[in-house]
């Protein structure tokens, strides 16, 4: 049986998503631009409806467990102080094996002599502070039970306490230059293991069969230690992560040679990435009123999945008389950068969706649409641009969304105002094709958006935040009938 890799599709889908975005992306400084008032005796109004906003927290309850699959970044580390948000905890969870089986290693058992064995993650980027030391150790897993083909942020798996090995390390060096036997390069996390555990998989003899593998070797835990504060990213699909087993061995008549086997994630291998978030003492705690407050919250708490999100509702839309509705865009900011926003930044995407029946939600009718399978998320917005807060001094980040044609059905149809939801997800999903309300045939899809953990930020609310000129908005762009 040969294996191949994967092909990953992440960067890919974000490079198609972004260069779309850019061709055509919303300028709210231009908002209602070539609209001329007065022609006709048609006169065209610009206005802004206040927003009601309310954190929920969906963390505690355990309701937000974020899909990941192997193809996707793994977060792994320890956050220990961010006074927004509490700590993190990002545990990795995967197995590593040959790439052929039946298996075997060169000479027989007692003719092979361990050098080392070397668990190599393969780095590719960070969320947090770069230059604190961080600590993981590898433990091997116990078989009580089997991976799922695909796994959440939720998911843990039983492992055998004592370790195999740990390192420390500092992620702004992880792009240094690493120089070993026949690997020479940069971008890694080289965890070295016991000598027993290499001698133990030098013994074997030749494995027939993937099961028979999984019956000496389930897989590993990597585990973070209560120190640092980051995340640090590793694409395990990568031919640089692998389990690297350095030997020699010697036949008769013959000098001693020295190799090395390395084990890697191939297709139909799983893994599974535990993420777990701890609010106590965090500032989010004087927000998560999981929405009690009916004049909304001046401050909005954004944490990519697993995380918080908020519910969004504009009760000036009832009752609106006819109009033809040119543009309206929800329109929300960062609230002034302090303490370590410029350490932990903002998700680079946001998405919103509607309040369908009972807890659950859909995409905006009539303004969210599907292309070649992917979601137009170019024209409906939510990639994170950079301007100055009130102050003119700091750069924030600011999200908006293109609703109009939407705020025109809830105008035209009387169609009622139902509540929307703001989060920061890893990726948006429509399971089963559908037509929405406006006849529009939204396909099913799945698109990644944000890397899994990475990314928070605290937005200034709606009508909560009195009349800050960054608060919260729906601006819209109409005429009279």
């Amino acid at each position: 049986m040969i294996r191949t890799t994967f092909v990953p599709a992440f960067a890919g889908l974000l490079f198609i998503s972004i260069l779309n975005w850019n061709c055509t992306k919303i300028d709210t400084t231009t908002l209602g631009a070539g609209l001329i008032p007065g022609i006709d005796n048609v006169n065209t109004f610009d206005t802004t409806f206040n927003i009601i906003a309310n954190n929920i927290d969906s963390v505690p309850a355990g309701r937000e467990c974020a899909i990941i699959y192997p193809t996707d970044d793994h977060a792994l580390g320890y956050i220990g102080n961010d006074p927004l948000f509490g700590t993190t905890r990002a545990t990795i969870f995967t197995e590593l094996k040959p790439g052929t089986f039946p298996f075997t290693f060169q000479a027989r058992p007692n003719e092979r002599t361990l050098d080392s064995v070397v668990l190599v993650l393969s780095y590719t980027r960070v969320f947090g502070d770069t230059n604190q030391m961080q600590r993981v150790s590898v433990h091997e897993l116990v078989n009580t039970t089997p991976f799922r083909p695909d796994s959440s942020t939720c998911t843990t798996y039983p492992f055998f306490l004592n370790a195999l090995g740990a390192t420390s390390y500092i992620p702004a060096r992880l792009k240094d230059t690493v120089k070993a036997f026949r690997d020479t390069s940069i971008n890694q996390l080289r965890i070295r293991l016991s000598a027993a555990f290499g001698q133990r998989l030098l013994a074997l003899d030749t494995i027939k069969t993937d099961s028979a593998f999984k019956a000496e070797l389930k897989g590993f835990a990597i585990v973070p230690d209560n120190l640092g504060n980051a995340l640090t990213y590793y694409s395990l699909i990568d031919l640089r992560t692998k389990l690297a087993v350095y030997y020699s061995f010697k036949r008769a008549n013959l000098t001693d040679s020295q190799t090395v086997v390395n084990f890697g994630l191939y297709p139909g291998d799983k893994s599974a990435n535990n993420i777990t978030r701890n609010r106590t003492g965090a500032e989010i705690n004087n927000f998560s009123n999981n929405n009690s407050n009916p004049n909304g919250d001046n401050f909005v708490y954004i944490q990519t999945s697993p995380g918080s999100f908020a519910q969004l509702r504009i009760p000036g839309l009832t009752g609106l008389s006819n109009r033809i509705i040119h543009r309206a865009e929800l329109i929300v900011e960062q609230a002034p950068p302090t303490g370590l926003d410029n350490v932990f930044a903002p998700p680079s995407f946001l998405y919103l969706d509607v309040k369908d029946t009972g807890n659950f939600f859909k995409p905006i009718p009539c303004d969210f649409t599907v292309v070649q399978g992917q979601p137009d998320i170019g024209t409906f917005g939510g990639f994170r641009t950079n301007v100055k807060d009130p102050s003119g001094i700091n750069n924030v980040a600011r999200y908006t969304f293109n609703i109009s044609r939407y705020i025109q059905k809830i105008i035209t149809n009387n169609r009622s105002v139902t509540a929307l939801r703001l989060r920061a997800p890893n990726q948006i999903f429509v399971p089963l094709s559908y037509t929405d309300e406006c006849g529009i045939l939204v396909t099913s899809f799945i698109s990644p958006v944000n890397f899994v953990a990475f990314g928070r930020v605290k937005l200034v609310g709606g009508t909560g935040s009195g009349t800050a000129p960054n608060r919260m908005r729906l601006r819209v762009v109409y005429t009279r009938l």
